[in-house]
C-alpha cells in the first residue's frame, strides 16, 4: 500500500532519511510550494475512480460480494484473505 512519504515522492519532494533508532525511522520532507500543492493533490485524490466505483456497485447489487472484495484488495494492493 502506498504511504505518505511514497506520495511525497511522487509529488518530487525529497524525502531524506535522517536517522534510525531501533524499529523506528525519522525522515525529513523537503520541496517547494508547488511541490506541497501536488503533493495534497495526491492526498485528495481518490483511491477508484467513479468508472470502478460503479462497476463495483453493479457487482453488490447482482450479490457478488466476494468479487467486490477482491477487486477492492486489488486496488489497495492487498492479498485475497478469502472469508477472512
Amino acid at each position: 500500500m502506498e504511504n505518505v512519504l511514497d506520495k511525497a515522492r511522487e509529488a518530487g519532494m525529497a524525502v531524506l532519511l535522517d536517522a534510525c533508532i531501533g524499529r523506528e525511522r525519522f525522515h525529513s520532507v523537503a520541496g517547494s510550494e508547488a511541490t506541497l500543492h501536488r503533493f495534497a493533490r495526491l492526498c485528495e485524490a481518490p483511491v477508484a475512480d467513479r468508472e470502478t466505483l460503479s462497476q463495483w456497485a453493479d457487482l453488490c447489487e447482482r450479490g457478488a460480494g466476494t468479487a467486490v472484495a477482491a477487486a477492492i484488495r486489488s486496488a489497495i494492493g492487498t492479498r485475497d484473505r478469502g472469508n477472512a
